[in-house]
């Protein structure tokens, strides 16, 4: 999902629940696109990317994932 906005890293800093705690080392994190590779369409995969954006101005809204692409198949004219 890649590495905490430095807004979310403040939060998580300032909580008291996690005091102490250290993320592991991702300096070769596995991406989406290795581990899915051949497994899933890009369609899929551009969509799982935009719902797991760790940025929340970034991540899809619901409206806009139920636009995305992957559902084209599934959409009627009248949904719309």
């Amino acid at each position: 999902m890649g590495v905490l906005t430095y807004e979310l890293q403040e939060l998580f800093q300032k909580n008291p629940r996690f005091v102490g705690f250290k993320f592991p080392d991702l300096s070769k994190p596995e991406t989406l696109e290795r581990r899915y590779v051949g497994k899933l369409s890009k369609q899929a995969l551009s969509l799982m990317q935009g719902l797991l954006e760790m940025d929340p101005k970034e991540r899809l809204t619901a409206k806009e994932a139920l636009y995305h692409p992957y559902f084209d198949g599934l959409r009627n004219s009248e949904d719309e």
